[in-house]
């Protein structure tokens, strides 16, 4: 469901994917929506030396009108076997909790959840059968990691029949022309917000 957010929001949104759009996050794909950028998508590459190597894992930020003083939410849509991720995909990470903070952004969001595939989190559990046999047998552990990678990530992610939006992160040009479209979109919202209040001060 989108969320509508106020202009300053919507300002601040936009900057931080453009800047994540000219800078490399490696492993990391941004797939933000032309029509809401309440709700910002990303394609995890699975890092290698992890039980997910390989796979390709679609998250997703969702943004509150009151962001950034009220972290978003994260899920993951791709289904995995973690410990810090419910069946649901909801994702538990003290960054968007008690350690959140207005300075705190989407880039570093999204590096904080890719670094939970490096070094899962056991003590902060939403899947108890993955937390117990991080603790108890990692290599048990692994191999239902892997199960799950291999079933349910391990096809890019597609989001059009001709699409691909989830290749290498060395596609610049492809994160480039998504975040582009959805800053224009995005930008003529804004415009279209703020054209009454100009209106306004003539009279």
């Amino acid at each position: 469901m989108s969320t509508e957010l106020p202009t300053d929001v919507i300002k601040r949104v936009l900057k931080e994917l453009k800047e994540i759009s000219t800078s490399s996050l490696e492993g990391i794909t941004l797939m933000p929506c032309d029509q809401d950028i309440s709700n910002i998508d990303a394609c995890i590459h699975g890092p290698s030396g992890t039980p997910y190597e390989g796979g390709y894992f679609k998250a997703r930020l969702t943004l509150c009108s009151n962001f950034p003083r009220v972290p978003p939410k994260a899920n993951f849509i791709t289904k995995i076997f973690h410990p810090n991720v419910s069946k649901k995909g909801e994702i538990c990470v003290n960054t968007l909790k008690k350690d959140w903070s207005e300075d705190l952004g989407i880039k570093h969001i999204l590096l904080t959840i890719k670094c939970l595939l490096i070094v899962p989190n056991a003590e902060s559990s939403l899947n108890e059968d993955a937390s117990r046999l991080l603790l108890e047998n990692y290599e048990d552990y692994c191999k239902h990691a892997k199960l799950f990678t291999s079933i349910h990530a391990s096809k890019p992610i597609v989001l059009s029949e001709n699409t691909n939006v989830c290749e290498s992160s060395e596609n610049v040009n492809t994160s480039n022309t998504t975040t582009t479209t959805t800053s224009n979109v995005a930008a003529k919202k804004v415009e279209a917000k703020a054209a009454p209040k100009k209106s306004l001060k003539r009279l």
